[in-house]
């Protein structure tokens, strides 16, 4: 069976045995820590079988006193039992045929004692020249929100974003915040088996999958992550959040998952070898995610900035420069066109501040300047993304951004447009903006440039190929 078959049981079940089953579910704050609660509640549509020896049904759902009395065929199974009964459990699926288990159990690799070791390796031999894949142990298992599945205890936040995630920590499964865009999630957890190379395969060939990120402390066989990175990258977009950069993070990760954790310094170089792209923090991921999924590549790295006010394009340009932009040169049409909009006393090039030109239009329009300054950086050839920077004090103005960019994305498919906003109403505006889904506001002016010069070198890479 190849890889990708293999995964689609993990990612696409449907079936799914579920074995571990309480008939009263732990709560917490009204929350329950229950598999089978939470996959009914997600509205999974796949045939669900609890397995429990002295229940005949749980949560309104048949049960089965072992695997072997279930009917049909079971693509998934999801364990979640004492670790001393989980090396018998994986023998009964093999035996019935399940090619896919997932154990979120702990205390085998991850677990500081000589038993844990132990019983990783009879998991291992149990399913060794067979068909059978384990993911975990140690894991919150898959969430497919195209499928409304997932094999999480905790309940699951999920969106249809065209976003593939391979992690090694659950806590991706709650939606940190700037992360609430996740379409498929691959926890690896321990990674006895199944590992990021298998989790790329499948996200390579995946339609759904425009994106792919990676939350990585480590990996069991560099050489082959490697080469399937590589190979993706020529198709769709790798991120990745390496964590576990200092001596004391990297024995911390080691001991979460007991995976090969590695110099930083040699992750940097490779990764960049790759193609693949390194982000640094939790908001550089989602910030880095977001812009692919929602932007055109830069053809270029020359950049246009815009605002109304020229601090805010001071510190655009000093971003361009600590991230590898540079200011585009704005054409003499272009300049003259700006200059026709300003005040006498004022030459007007990039950054443009358009804010004396607001002074001076008719009716004070702040939207006509804008629109009018948009579209002359955007029809300009040495301009390959824009920023505006602009502050929101009415709810007008907001309004009209929303319907500028709509205009401006059907005129310009092939170049970013992207915003910082600031002022009492810049939430409402970020809101109506990103529902267009042809731009993105940004927290500061720093993190947009961030964000399109990660697109600049993947379209960089791209035309290498």
């Amino acid at each position: 069976m190849d890889i990708v078959t293999q995964m689609k049981k993990f990612v696409e079940p449907k079936s799914v045995a579920i074995i571990g089953v309480s008939r009263s579910p732990r709560r917490m704050h009204e929350v329950a820590f229950d598999v089978l609660t939470n996959l009914v509640n997600c509205g999974y549509r796949g045939k669900i079988y609890p397995i429990h020896p002295q229940a005949s049904k749980i949560r309104g759902l048949k049960a089965y006193a072992t695997i072997t009395d279930a009917p049909g065929d079971i693509d998934l199974a999801v364990v979640n039992l004492p670790r001393d009964s989980v090396p018998g459990i994986v023998k009964e699926c093999v035996s019935n045929g399940v090619k896919a288990i997932i154990i979120i159990t702990q205390g085998f690799a991850d677990a500081n004692d000589a038993q844990g070791k132990q019983l990783q390796r009879k998991i291992d031999n149990v399913i060794k020249g067979t068909d059978t894949r384990i993911l975990g142990p140690n894991t919150f298992g898959t969430a497919n929100a195209f499928i409304n599945f997932s094999s999480s205890f905790l309940e699951t936040q999920m969106e249809k974003k065209p976003v593939g995630l391979v992690c090694q920590t659950g806590v991706f499964f709650l939606s940190p915040p700037g992360l609430e865009f996740i379409g498929k999630t691959i926890d690896l957890g321990n990674s006895s088996d199944v590992d990021f190379s298998d989790g790329l395969a499948y996200f390579e060939q995946d339609a759904e999958t425009k994106v792919i990120t990676l939350h990585i402390e480590g990996v069991s066989d560099g050489t082959r992550f490697l080469k399937q990175a590589n190979q993706v990258v020529r198709k769709k977009p790798v991120i990745v959040l390496k964590t576990g950069r200092s001596e004391q993070a990297a024995r911390a990760a080691q001991s979460h998952t007991g995976s090969l954790v590695g110099k930083d310094e040699i992750w940097d170089v490779v990764l960049k070898k790759a193609g693949v792209i390194r982000v640094s923090d939790i908001e550089e991921l989602g910030d880095t995610t977001r812009a692919f999924y929602t932007l055109p590549l830069m053809k270029g790295r020359k950049i246009g900035i815009i605002t109304w006010t020229g601090g805010f394009g001071i510190m655009g340009l000093d971003a361009c420069q600590r991230f590898g932009l540079e200011l585009a040169k704005l054409s003499s049409l272009s300049i003259d066109r700006l200059n026709a909009l300003s005040p006498s006393w004022q030459d007007i090039d990039n950054p443009a501040d358009i804010w004396p030109a607001v002074g001076i239009a008719k009716k004070g329009s702040l939207l006509e300047v804008l629109e009018v300054t948009v579209k002359n950086f955007l029809d300009d050839i040495e301009v390959d993304a824009v920023l505006c920077v602009l502050g929101v004090f009415g709810p007008t103005i907001g309004i009209g951004l929303r319907q500028l960019v709509e205009r401006t994305a059907k005129s310009h498919p092939d170049k970013p447009l992207v915003f910082y906003c600031y002022g009492p109403l810049r939430d409402e505006a970020k809101a109506g903006l990103e529902k267009t889904g042809k731009t993105l506001v940004f927290p500061s002016p720093d993190r947009a440039i961030r964000a399109l010069e990660h697109l600049a070198d993947y379209s960089e890479f791209r035309m290498k190929c």
